[in-house]
């Protein structure tokens, strides 16, 4: 059985945009997996660092939750003008990796084009902010990360989907256990009175008074009664329900109404004087530890 979700998303994907400018080219990438708030943390080219407030308030008018990977990598082809060397970094590097070599001479030797490509070593010439060409630049540039937010949006859908299956098949399966409980011996009170009220004389014997044996067996099945636990369990189960059709954002809610189930089942299992109750609160518990691991990645 399968319940339907208006947008349930997961808070892994991945993402990816290209985009081009006049002689500068990027690619963007972004990686997300599950996180109990949104965070960010990017990669910007040098000279680019302005772009990183702009980068995250546009991020947070699409997503909720999740650690975000994201990375803006540019290229040039304007020739040698396009780009700056750090020389002085670049030395450092030159003399470091020539002390390295001379104390392990069986490394091999150094190579340059290794060390350009180190971060910033070679770094794309700075523009003023005020000339309209950067001007013009960086905004082609963000909006090319609408297309990379987009591909990951859609990457967070499609697992959201299957998401929603694998939570559903636990649902009705945890309601298979809710209808097993009830009709279980150790949930019928007539079942109980008659099991307390044979115990009470195995071991009082038969000259207990029977309003006095009555009294006692009644009370005894009364602290054993889990109906309540069960009807609670029914309410958490349409709710759950009701929540995976609402689609996402629902993880922290998924999450709470997970404490809600251990809270119920714990009580059904400490009032159980039944084996087979108790292992349907056992599996009750492991279906619902199976649950909040899926919601856990739930946005």
């Amino acid at each position: 059985m399968s319940i339907p979700s208006e947008g349930l998303m997961s808070m892994t994907g991945y993402g990816r945009a290209e985009g081009q400018f006049e002689d500068s080219a990027w690619v963007w990438e972004v990686r997300a997996v599950n996180g109990k708030n949104l965070d960010m943390r990017l990669r910007l080219p040098a000279g680019f660092e302005s772009l990183d407030p702009l980068i995250r308030r546009k991020v947070k008018t699409v997503l909720a939750r999740g650690n975000m990977q994201i990375s803006l990598d540019m290229s040039a082809s304007g020739g040698d003008d396009a780009y700056t060397i750090n020389e002085a970094w670049l030395q450092t590097l030159i003399d470091n990796a020539a002390s390295v070599q001379k104390q392990n001479p069986h490394i091999s030797p150094l190579r340059m084009d290794g060390l350009y490509l180190v971060r910033g070593v070679v770094n794309e010439r700075p523009q003023s902010a005020a000339d309209p060409k950067y001007k013009a630049r960086n905004a082609t540039i963000l909006k090319s990360l609408d297309d990379m937010l987009a591909a990951l949006l859609n990457a967070r859908k499609v697992e959201g989907t299957a998401l929603a299956e694998i939570l559903a098949s636990n649902v009705v399966a945890f309601e298979k256990l809710i209808a097993k409980a009830r009709i279980c011996e150790g949930a019928v009170a007539g079942a109980l009175k008659q099991k307390f009220e044979q115990k009470l004389t195995e071991l009082l014997g038969e000259n207990l008074p029977q309003d006095k044996l009555l009294q006692e067996a009644t009370l005894l099945a009364i602290k054993a009664d889990i109906r309540e636990e069960l009807d609670r369990l029914d309410t958490h189960i349409a709710q759950a329900k009701t929540l995976l059709k609402a689609g996402s954002p629902l993880g922290r809610k998924l999450d709470f109404l997970c404490q809600e189930f251990i809270r119920e089942i714990n009580t059904l299992c400490s009032k159980s004087t039944d084996i087979e109750l108790t292992q349907i609160g056992l599996d009750m518990k492991s279906l619902t530890e199976q649950f909040r691991e899926q919601a856990a990645n739930v946005e």
